[in-house]
Formats: structure tokens, sequence, C-alpha cells
């Protein structure tokens, strides 16, 4: 018995001395662990705070010359760059637009990307062209794009595009460009494609924060995604405008009306849909395919007012007729966006808006001008102001062409798509 207890506390002895070895070892492993953690933390708030000096000094090192400057990040801008690169490959185009996007191709929001099968059509923004073939509404892809930072070091040049940010100031004497961060960007060439802003109407204007805000003016990739969303949810949409656009959007969601409960309303002032650009004969055959297509068609309608009451947007007309619905679309055209007209001293058109230019899309020695926002001289037609994707397309590419020493006049006839 005295060896079995003998034998007992050598046992708890050793048990004893294991445990303060693994004690020992415990807290060596979690000091370990302990330095291990401080490291890691250390080498990432150093990786972060490099990654923050990093972009300091991306956003530090922009372009602040260039050799061409692009106002507008739209089709015409996104023409003109292809044009100057074609007639210069090694020229360095820096593209500055207030959009969130690179440039693309509007018409497709309000007509390819509604008939798509895709659920998922306003992320992936594909849609089938006339042959049938699958494209993005994008113009390029991002990898096409040079960074605005490495722009000027790239060998063989290139075209950057700076998003989120908007010309403010352009001073054409010093050929220097402010943008609304407080930057400044001297240039060799510039050209102004600054585009336009959806017109509202007033009975809109004057109305309340309610009605305002079950109203869309449709211009952006944003105004496509949003009216797309909100026509699986609301009751009922109503278009103010009977042109292009309006009549576009009327039949798209038409034929989206077709498969749910959604009511579809167009209104103009006119007797017939796209009045103002067909005969009388075509405009009301117009109409009646408009009609076809699910959509309710009021036409003469002049909009006195527009309310918000009980959960409703109440449209008054002059003529005392009524309309019911949730949500306005105004299609009423575009001003075109000549805010810089005051800085750089450009003349302006009293007549058609816009800013006034030669017929090569000069306005200045080194500032041309094309798109929605120009208004030139036809050598066939005269002065006139084109608001069409067409139109954006040939006043680029020939603005970029002589931007790199054509001299080409406008001589082409708009077409609509």
């Amino acid at each position: 018995m005295p060896g079995s207890r003998q034998g007992r506390s050598y046992s708890l002895l050793a048990v004893c001395r294991t445990l303060h070895r693994d004690k020992s070892r415990f807290h060596d492993r979690l000091s370990t662990i302990n330095s291990i953690r401080e490291s890691i933390e250390q080498v990432e708030f150093r990786e972060a705070d490099t990654d923050k000096q990093e972009k300091q000094r991306g956003e530090a090192v922009l372009p602040s010359h260039v050799p061409f400057l692009l106002i507008g990040g739209g089709t015409a801008s996104f023409a003109a760059a292809r044009s100057i690169r074609a007639k210069d490959p090694g020229a360095k185009v820096l593209i500055v637009s207030d959009e969130s996007d690179p440039p693309y191709m509007r018409p497709p929001l309000s007509k390819e990307l509604w008939f798509s099968d895709d659920p998922y059509v306003t992320e992936t923004l594909r849609f089938k062209q006339w042959n049938g073939k699958e494209r993005s509404i994008f113009f390029q892809p991002p990898s096409f794009y040079v960074a605005p930072e490495e722009l000027m070091s790239t060998e063989h040049g290139g075209v950057s595009v700076l998003t989120g940010k908007k010309v403010v100031h352009l001073d054409v004497r010093e050929n220097k460009a402010k943008l609304d961060d407080g930057s400044h960007i001297s240039y060799e060439k510039c050209l102004i494609a600054t585009g336009g802003t959806p017109r509202s109407l007033p009975a809109i204007e004057r109305a309340s924060e309610d009605v305002k805000l079950r109203t869309t003016l449709f211009r952006r990739i944003s105004d496509f995604r949003s009216l797309e969303r909100l026509s699986s949810k609301v009751g009922s949409i109503t278009i103010i405008g009977g042109g292009f656009l309006g009549s576009e959007l009327a039949c798209a969601l038409g034929r989206r009306a077709q498969r749910s409960n959604l009511e579809v309303i167009q209104m103009f002032p006119e007797s017939g849909n796209m009045g103002k650009v067909l005969p009388e004969y075509l405009s009301h055959w117009t109409t009646e395919k408009v009609k076809r297509e699910g959509v309710n068609v009021i036409s003469d309608a002049v909009v006195k007012s527009v309310s918000y009451k009980n959960g409703k947007l109440h449209i008054s007309l002059k003529d005392g007729r009524q309309v019911e619905t949730d949500h306005v679309v105004a299609a009423v055209g575009l001003e075109p966006n000549t805010e810089l007209a005051k800085s750089a001293g450009l003349e302006l058109d009293g007549d058609f808006g816009g800013y006034r230019v030669n017929a090569e899309l000069q306005a200045r020695n080194n500032v041309w001008v094309a798109g929605d926002a120009a208004c030139f001289y036809d050598i066939k037609l005269g002065r006139r102001r084109v608001e069409h994707h067409d139109h954006a397309v040939v006043s680029g590419r020939l603005a970029g062409e002589n931007m790199t020493g054509a001299a080409k006049p406008y001589w082409h006839q708009s077409m609509f798509w």
C-alpha cells in the first residue's frame, strides 16, 4: 500500500510537471500568436497607408497638360477621339465627363434594351443589333482606355476618360480649363461636346416635391435602370411628349404592358405622334401604330398643372380633361449645355440655342463644338442645330478631323436612329 501511495505521488508530480510545461508552452505560443497578429496588423496598416498614398499620388499626377482635351463624355466626344487617333496614331486625348460611366450610345436606352429577354439587362446593358449580333451599349470596354495619370507617359498615346468631373471654366486665351474640384488642365486643342439637359415642363417645375420625385427626365443609364424597375412596380406610367424619344418609350413600355397590368399613357399637344416632324397623314398613321402597341394615346393635350394626392399624380389639361397616373416621364426635348460660354467668351445662337460655330464646327482658333450643343452652319441647309445620335457621330468625327488640321466643312444630311 505504501508503494501504491508513492506511485500515486510520482504520477501526480509527473502530471504537475506536464501541466507546468504545457502552461509555459501555451504562454509562449500565445505570445508568438500575438506577435504575429501585431505584425500582420502593422503590415495591413502600412499597405492601407501605401494604397492611400498611391491613390493620393494618382490624383495629384492627373495630367496638367494634354494635347487634346474633349469636354463631355458622350457620343460626339468618343467619335472625335477616334477620329483624332485615326489621323494621328500617337495622339494623347483626354475626355472629361461628368457621368460615372465611359462613353456609351444613348439610343438603346429607349429602344433595344427594353426588348431584351435577358432578366439582367439593367446590369449587362447588352442588346441585339439589327443584324442579330449582340453588343454592349458602351463603345469600348474599360481596358481600351489609358488611365488618366498614365496618359502623358504612354509611348504610343491613347484615350483617357476622367469620369465624375466637370469643366466649370474655360479660358480660351490661356488654353486652360478649370474642373469642379479646383484642378486645372491646359490644352492645345479643345472640343466642347457637352450635350444637353432634358427639359422639364413648366407645370412640373411649379409642382410640389412629391410630383418631382415621381417624374423622370429620361437621358442617362441611371434613368433607364430606374424606369425599368418602376415599370414592374407601379400601375401606370404617363409619357408627356410626342417626339421620337416619347414615342419610343411609349412603344417600349406598351409592349411590356401587354404582359402585365401596367397602363401606359402618352400625351402631347400635337394632333398625332411626331407631329412636328411628319406630315399629318403619317403622324396619324404612326399614332394608330403606337395605340396597337398597347398605349393609351391622348392627343391635343396641353398640361396645365400636375398635383399629388392620395398616392396618385393628377394631371390637369387645359381643356379640362384629367389624367391619373403613378409616374410621369417628361420627354420634351433638350436644353443645350452652354454654361462654358460666359467664361470662354463664346457666342450663343439666339434662334436655335447652342454654341454658334462655323461650317468647320469651329468656335475659336483652337476650340471646336460638336453634338447637341453645336449650332453650326450647314453649307446646304443654312444654320441649324441637331439633337440626334447620327449627328453626334458625324459632327464629332468631323471636329476630330479638323482638330488635326483637316479644315473640312459640315456636309452630312443627318438621319435618325
